[in-house]
């Protein structure tokens, strides 16, 4: 056994091949540093998955791990490679360094894990010279033993969903919005898709603020309003986040649906809600909004509700990722059913 197993990439996103030959280094070492690797705009970065996005997944997923180390290389102020070499390497023997000061052991020999021939020289060139105490060994990497790639998961994420690490797997998650007039339905057609496609749903945070603060819609105040608007979307995003969601996750409203409310509500500070709502609406994503028009027994107040929305929606041109649902239940049902496969780019999910 060597003393320490270096294996570095950019991990967008870390797959099953990748965390084998994390294994693989840390079982044939005393410790193992992974080095997360990327800049501004980088292939992860284009797609929602930036490198501190990462870092910090690889972090979950090897948390509680104390034989490995997780390192973030920052490449955005060097030139792109093959061009900084140089400076890439006196960057990886800074976070390599800093690995090695915090072991209780003296290293006497490291392993770097690599998959790409051309890596090789200019490693063992550099290190040699620079670390003339400590025997230096280069591993190349078999890419090809699970047969995928990042490239293979960044375009087709959902049909390669089972070889991303679990950490990673949010970052490919499709959120569906179901939003629409108050009592439209929105909860029963949420709930029957997520049993449809065995996942996970959020429910409409704002029931469950009125039970455990045994208020009704008329008592909100803008502490009110802000505490339901945010709660809605940490909600979600814990969905988004969870191990229960697979591939897709369905929203029960979110902030802008909170917004509305917001808006035609009888306090004095619908601004300032207003005004941190407008953050949290930018950050949501959705692959697809369903939305639910009032039924037509419906209130004024759901009417009104429902228009302000639309418009709301167009405000923030969300209605290109929208499909208004105006049918009899199971049409509705059947209709999100069929948007939701082309989502997933499959026939069928289950």
């Amino acid at each position: 056994m060597r003393d320490l197993g270096i294996y570095f990439g950019t991990f967008a996103p870390c797959h099953v091949g990748h965390f084998e030959q994390i294994v693989r280094a840390k079982r044939e070492n005393r410790h193992a540093a992974v080095i997360i690797s990327g800049y501004e705009g980088d292939r992860g970065d284009r797609i929602g998955m930036n490198l501190a996005h990462r870092t910090r997944a690889m972090r979950q997923l090897l948390r509680h791990d104390s034989n490995v180390s997780i390192l973030e290389l920052n490449e955005t102020d060097i030139p792109r490679y093959p061009a900084g070499w140089q400076p890439w390497l006196e960057m990886l023997e800074n976070l390599i360094n800093q690995t090695k000061d915090a072991l209780d052991f003296d290293i006497a020999s490291a392993t770097f894990y690599m998959g790409e021939k051309e890596y090789i020289e200019p490693l063992e060139s550099y290190f040699n010279e620079k670390w003339p105490e400590i025997d230096i060994h280069m591993t190349m990497v078999d890419r090809k033993i699970l047969g995928i790639s990042g490239t293979e998961i960044r375009e087709t994420p959902i049909l390669n969903w089972d070889y991303v690490t679990r950490p990673f797997r949010r970052f490919f998650v499709q959120n569906v919005l179901v939003t629409g007039a108050p009592n439209s339905g929105k909860s029963m057609l949420i709930e029957d898709l997520a049993r449809r496609y065995s996942t996970s749903c959020s429910i409409e945070y704002a029931e469950e603020y009125f039970e455990d603060h045994q208020l009704k819609s008329p008592d909100l105040d803008a502490k009110d309003f802000h505490a339901i608007g945010i709660g809605q979307f940490e909600l979600n995003r814990r969905h988004i986040h969870s191990n229960a969601t697979r591939k897709i996750f369905f929203a029960d409203t979110d902030v802008l649906y909170s917004k509305v409310h917001n808006m035609l509500a009888a306090h004095d500070e619908q601004d300032y809600v207003n005004q941190i709502f407008e953050h949290y609406i930018h950050l949501q994503t959705w692959s697809l909004i369903l939305i639910m028009p009032p039924p037509e027994d419906s209130s004024d107040y759901d009417r009104k509700f429902y228009s302000l929305l639309l418009e709301q929606l167009e405000h923030y041109n969300l209605m290109n990722h929208a499909v208004i649902l105006n049918d009899t239940y199971l049409e509705n049902y059947n209709r999100a059913h069929a948007l939701i496969d082309e989502i997933l780019e499959e026939g069928k999910d289950n």
